[in-house]
């Protein structure tokens, strides 16, 4: 008799709606998988989701409640400033989340009566911070604000020596062309959260450079994360900016006996050969020059990415990714995506945001280093874990992945568009209260993150909908039993109408979204609303992220 294989299926995205920049980690407590997102303006932000199995997620809170929002300034955000790529980390016992909150208006903030220290500590750590907690729940301690910091994405990261490293990216220093960043690295102290200087005490230095771009013109090198694996640290990065161009680049250095010790054995051989590289500025160090450098990148890069697919491909933007080893079902991949919607008078835009997308990992070897004089098969060390490429060998993101739900063996896949038809009834997801944990509020509003590009909405019987873009970029629906009233922001314009509805109609108002239109319908449920004739009709592009610029997706709220 044949055993049967117990299977799982995962469908991406896995966090459907504006989850951006996902970092996770195994919570070794939990035994899950737990992981943050960006969240911008919104607030309570950096939601926490766990899973034990990488398919089915659960949101465990926010680790930015309303207390820790004033305290981080988000009330003076500009649209699209806000908490940016998180990291979430076990540090010394204690979970960690390293962050930027970027865009802050320091002027309102102070016209608004925020105390001088606090808005000083965030203009002198450019926004950037630590939060901890001694549970994933919460509650969580802080912001404890990183003077000296420089940046955005910042990474913390425990090497086998104890060292605790911050690391993130700016803009290049000496930049060779325009939208160059470098990716630097500083020890820490985790139990004061200051970055230690040179002369702390020996082996401390300042801030040192890693990495400045995988080729020439490379721009945007960012979310960085650093990874022991072995005896190797690697140094995975987000390049080409977070839209079409987006990338991840995988890199490595031989580090036995800690990164720190990597970096100084490199200066002074550098030092030594007269070939030490230039640091950007006099109290830092760089260890990426012309002949020497510590990081050295994986000739098949860039890792994962899906711009070479062409603009007909669904998923589109992908990168800012984190690596994951689950204890039983191996290693993963966590990256952000963008699902474009197919529209009939502007091509493709993207009105979800970006979206958390997973994938299984395989580390891989050169089979064999080709020459002209053959040596026999390629010889290595027995201990080189090798570089990792997405498992299946498709070279891109699945729609639908199934696995050994043992040991995360991938026994299938689909490649194609993850179009989802699902008709997403309203009066579950889009009635959203104070009370929900999924809920967000922005200029007031409580709103939930749209999750498909395929919806019906309920209004309320005499109400508003809301969907949100950005500050600019709304469309409000309102009716009250007789008519509908709605107008859409476009920036700095604004398009509005007012339609009657027949006496003695039965049914709600809903609203349909669907390929870049909004459709008012009168329906007795949101089955009949696709086949309901519309008493109007909006072209709702301006509410794309290609229209509005930006980095966040739709939301969805109510006013009765």
């Amino acid at each position: 008799m044949t055993a049967t294989t117990a299977t799982m299926d995962i469908t991406n995205p896995v966090l459907r709606g504006m989850y951006p920049d996902p970092s996770w980690m195994w919570d070794e407590r939990g035994e899950r998988v737990a992981l943050v997102n960006s969240s911008f303006e919104l607030v309570p932000g950096l939601p926490i989701h766990v899973s034990d199995d990488i398919a089915n997620w659960e949101l465990a809170g926010n680790a930015v409640d309303e207390a820790m929002a004033q305290r981080l300034l988000i009330p003076f955000v500009l649209d699209s400033g806000g908490l940016y790529a998180p990291t979430l980390r076990m540090i010394r016992g204690k979970y960690v989340i390293a962050c930027t909150v970027a865009r802050i208006d320091l002027d309102a903030a102070a016209a608004a009566g925020v105390d001088p220290e606090s808005i000083e500590e965030a203009r002198a750590s450019q926004g950037n911070f630590i939060i901890e907690a001694d549970a994933l729940e919460g509650p969580w301690r802080g912001p404890y604000w990183i003077e000296g910091a420089e940046g955005i994405d910042p990474d913390i990261f425990e090497d086998l020596d104890g060292s605790v490293y911050w690391t993130q990216t700016r803009p290049a220093v000496r930049p060779r062309w325009e939208g160059q960043t470098e990716v630097w690295a500083q020890r820490i102290d985790p139990e004061t959260w200051r970055l230690r200087a040179s002369c702390d005490t020996a082996g401390d230095y300042g801030k040192t450079v890693l990495w400045t771009g995988y080729g020439v013109e490379a721009v945007w090198a960012e979310g960085p994360h650093l990874y022991r694996i072995g005896d190797w640290v690697y140094l995975m990065t987000a390049e080409g900016g977070t839209s079409f161009d987006h990338s991840e680049m995988t890199m490595r250095t031989w580090a036995p006996d800690g990164l720190g010790s990597a970096i100084e054995s490199l200066q002074s051989q550098a030092h030594a050969d007269g070939a030490e590289p230039r640091a950007p500025r006099a109290d830092e160090r760089s260890v990426v020059g012309r002949y020497a450098r510590l990081f050295h990148p994986c000739k098949k890069n860039p890792f994962l990415t899906h711009r070479h697919l062409g603009l007909e491909e669904r998923v589109q933007c992908v990168g800012h990714a984190d690596l994951l080893h689950h204890p039983r079902l191996g290693w993963w991949v966590a990256c952000l995506g963008s699902r474009e919607t197919p529209t009939a008078d502007h091509g493709a835009l993207s009105f979800l945001g970006r979206e958390t997308f997973v994938a299984p990992v395989d580390w891989q070897h050169d089979p064999a280093q080709w020459s002209l004089e053959s040596n026999g098969p390629a010889q290595r060390r027995t201990d080189d874990p090798g570089w990792p490429v997405l498992a299946g060998g498709a070279g891109r993101l699945a729609q639908t992945l199934r696995i050994d739900a043992a040991d995360g063996t991938l026994l299938d896949m689909c490649i194609g568009p993850c179009e989802s038809q699902a008709v997403v009834d309203a009066r579950v997801p889009f009635t959203v209260g104070e009370g929900e944990a999924a809920a967000v509020r922005a200029d007031g509003v409580v709103y939930r993150r749209m999750p498909e590009d395929r919806c019906v909405v309920l209004c309320p019987p005499r109400g508003t909908v809301r969907i949100r873009q950005d500050g600019r970029h709304t469309l409000s629906v309102a009716t009250d039993g007789v008519s509908v009233q709605w107008a859409l922001g476009e920036g700095t314009e604004r398009r509005e109408g007012m339609v009657p509805i027949s006496e003695g109609e039965p049914g709600s108002v809903m609203l349909v979204f669907d390929k870049g239109m909004a459709r008012v319908v009168v329906a007795q449920s949101a089955e009949q609303a696709w086949e309901a004739p519309a008493v109007e009709v909006i072209d709702v592009a301006p509410l794309s992220t290609e229209w509005s610029g930006g980095f966040v997706g739709c939301l969805v709220g109510c006013e009765a």
